[in-house]
């Protein structure tokens, strides 16, 4: 069980995509625990990172954890954060990432495997 101290503070969702459709989208989620820690999470619908993979022409990826939600807005962003933190705080030092977006790193990616 997660300390009281560990609990989210609050969650902001930035660097989205496509604002106008959730289900397609993808962003950082930004956890601020109330202890003063702080995870970046890499976070993306299905249908978008499907359709970035083949638009870059990527037959697989391996690097930085992307946490996959249905829909990328704030509630669920909320929702996950406090999910995993309940699970075990842990899950949200194995989904940190560089400070970078996901279309970055894909495109770094493709450029690593062409």
């Amino acid at each position: 069980m997660t300390p009281a101290s560990s609990a989210v503070g609050h969650i902001e969702l930035t660097h989205l995509t496509d604002l106008a459709r959730p289900e397609h989208s993808c962003g950082v989620i930004e956890v601020y625990l109330k202890d003063g820690r702080q995870f970046t999470l890499l976070a993306a619908t299905p249908t978008w990172f499907k359709a970035e993979m083949k638009r870059l022409g990527l037959k697989f990826y391996y690097g930085p954890a992307v946490l996959f939600l249905h829909k990328l807005d704030l509630a669920a962003a909320r929702k996950a954060a406090k999910d995993m933190l309940a699970e075990d705080e842990q899950l949200l030092v194995r989904y940190d990432t560089p400070r970078r977006t996901l279309p970055d790193i894909l495109a770094a990616f493709r450029a690593a495997h062409p």
